[in-house]
């Protein structure tokens, strides 16, 4: 399901006193409809105000005013649903049922009992401000159009803590407007004891989306706080022991948005000591973040972290590991303090996947960063190759890999020497050219991690017969000043 849309190609204002339309009025995907406050816009002859929705574009009607019918019509809020896959869906009028989403699965979740159920009565109200979980299935309609009256004032919403279940404090809300909703920290949000990160679930990556208003943080692609029409979402407490007396939000009219700007804050943006690992293979990505600030602390901190949370899609899952803590998001106080950071990874399918590293730069110049695989015994140097091309199955065990922020063979102070070798290759041939005084070892590996060749080298020109089937395979020149890694492509 979408996540929200950034661009509107059409924005519709309605700024006067009354504006009457004798028949129905079909507003096109990509289209804001904003009505302003004292203006009412009227449909009049019976016709209706139908909110059109495909796969690139969510429904928007920001309604500050009024919208009136006469004759009997009523307004029709679209909603595009991808075959089957899992969809988190809201409705964005007040009078809805489930009723509207015959012949596909629905569910809603309890936290007091950690239990999914499936109302099955059609005439169960669609609640305003919760979210629910929907698949549809091949045969179902691609669009629903959820009918009756846009709700537009704030929706004051309960959260629940129960300690003696597996996923305490976890609630499923929804966006109940027919527009976008921006999760910002604002103030009319009225945040009481729950964390500041939302949880989105993207089909078409497979995994959850997160986005944190403190810090301006998000992963998988979220670069803001949007929340689109008809689009449920995951919030938690600040706790799950219920330490407090009360956890509550009220989802606020007054952050609607009709239109929202492609200028706004991207991730990414002046962010110090921050890694975003990003793996993907031919379907499906996840990304998590290993990050630095003087302000976290050792444990899970509300305004900065996230937690990792699983969807049932065999995609790709990366995350980091803080004691039995599994996080999207994992700031921590000093690299220092914490040299290595274990990072787990599911394959979901098996089959070949590249992890790309980024933010290397916004580390200190002098403070080595590794991965290690240590599965397949592979140490490479972030600094010199970012992105690593591996092999996986779902049956592997999850704990591979580890971020090193400091050199793995224990030297602190390199010359630099391993920055001057050259790793390059023509036919069969690795060719590795090091510089003057220098001694050490070269291994090749495929990309499941199978050793395939190693020789002594020296300083100088060195080549190394390779005798393997075509295509790409990872050189290492380990020395006494530690290891650089490089990819070869043998014809």
């Amino acid at each position: 399901m979408k996540i929200s849309k950034l661009v509107y190609t059409v924005i519709f204002l309605v700024s006067m006193l009354q504006v009457s339309y004798g028949q129905g009025i079909k507003v096109k995907p990509g289209t804001s409809v904003t009505i302003n406050t004292s203006t009412t816009l009227k449909v009049a002859g019976g016709g209706d105000l139908t909110l059109e929705d495909n796969q690139s574009f969510s429904p928007s009607l920001l309604e500050k005013g009024n919208l009136a019918f006469a004759g009997g019509g009523e307004l029709y809020v679209q909603q595009y649903l991808e075959k089957n896959e899992w969809h988190i869906i809201s409705s964005p009028v007040n009078n809805e049922t489930i009723g509207v989403y015959i012949n596909m699965y629905l569910y809603s979740y309890n936290e007091p009992t950690d239990v999914w159920s499936n109302p099955w009565q059609t005439t169960t109200p669609l609640n305003v401000g919760e979210g629910y979980f929907i698949w549809s299935v091949a045969g179902a309609a691609d669009v629903v159009s959820l009918i009756g009256t846009s709700n537009k004032t704030d929706v004051n919403v309960t959260l629940t803590v129960t300690p003696s279940t597996n996923n305490s404090g976890w609630n499923l809300l929804g966006n109940p407007f027919p527009c976008v909703v921006d999760w910002n920290g604002d103030a009319s949000w009225a945040i009481n004891n729950v964390g500041s990160t939302i949880y989105l679930f993207d089909a078409g990556a497979g995994n959850y989306k997160t986005w944190n208003y403190n810090g301006n943080i998000g992963t998988n692609g979220k670069t803001d706080g949007y929340i689109a029409a008809t689009q449920g979402f995951w919030v938690r407490t600040s706790d799950t022991i219920a330490s407090q007396p009360s956890y509550s939000l009220t989802i606020p009219a007054s952050q609607r948005v009709a239109s929202p700007s492609t200028e706004f804050y991207k991730e990414g943006d002046n962010e110090e000591n921050m890694l975003r690992l990003m793996v993907n293979n031919e379907t499906y990505s996840d990304e998590c973040i290993i990050a630095f600030n003087e302000n976290a602390s050792d444990g899970f901190d509300n305004d900065m972290d996230a937690y990792k949370l699983f969807s049932e899609v065999p995609s790709p899952k990366i995350y980091s590991v803080n004691g039995n803590l599994k996080q999207a998001v994992n700031f921590m106080n000093s690299e220092e303090i914490h040299e290595s950071i274990p990072v787990d990874f599911s394959a979901g399918n098996d089959g070949k996947f590249t992890l790309n590293i980024s933010g290397m730069e916004s580390f200190p110049v002098d403070l080595p960063i590794f991965l290690e695989d240590k599965q397949d015994g592979i140490l490479q140097d972030l600094r010199e190759t970012p992105d690593y091309t591996f092999q996986a199955s779902a049956l592997d065990l999850r704990d591979r890999f580890v971020i090193h922020f400091s050199n793995p063979l224990g030297i602190e102070n390199p010359t630099g020497n391993m920055e001057n070798i050259r790793i390059y290759s023509w036919e069969k041939t690795v060719k590795i050219n090091t510089p003057k005084g220098f001694t050490g070892t070269m291994k090749a590996y495929d990309l499941v991690g199978k050793e395939i060749a190693s020789s002594r080298i020296t300083e100088g020109l060195n080549s190394i017969q390779i005798n393997a089937l075509e295509g790409y395979y990872v050189v290492q020149v380990i020395g006494t000043e530690g290891i650089k890694t490089g990819k070869v492509h043998i014809r």
